[in-house]
């Protein structure tokens, strides 16, 4: 061993340890920084998305640090492409669409039955 003094026997795995966490800590930004930015591409499946996902978050969890569910599901739906937001937001139309056009016939039809009576 290269240390001469108790001193240095003691300090010698402290900053080993220090270093190390710090390594890890750096890791661990570097991952939680690429789980933000990873965005699914075009041409990818959801399944194929999720996949990649979730081998950052389980290198995440290999250093320890807790990664809850919900975290994961909320990226996925932020992360859609916008072609399956168009599709989403054509289907939400439709429905809310005939759900009007479904009042406004009731609405028609009552004011023409007082009106021929």
């Amino acid at each position: 061993m290269a240390c001469e003094t108790p001193k240095e026997i003691w300090e010698k795995p402290r900053e080993e340890y220090e270093g190390r966490q710090r390594v890890k800590n750096v890791k661990l930004l570097t991952l939680k920084k690429e789980f933000e930015m990873h965005k699914m591409k075009e041409r990818e499946t959801v399944k194929e998305y999720a996949w990649k996902l979730m081998e950052i978050v389980n290198k995440i969890k290999l250093f320890g640090e807790p990664f809850p569910d919900s975290k994961i599901v909320e990226k996925m739906l932020i992360s859609l492409p916008s072609k399956d937001q168009r599709t989403s937001l054509r289907d939400d139309e439709t429905v809310e669409g005939a759900f009007q056009a479904r009042q406004k016939w009731k609405h028609q039809g009552k004011g023409n039955k007082n009106r021929w009576c």
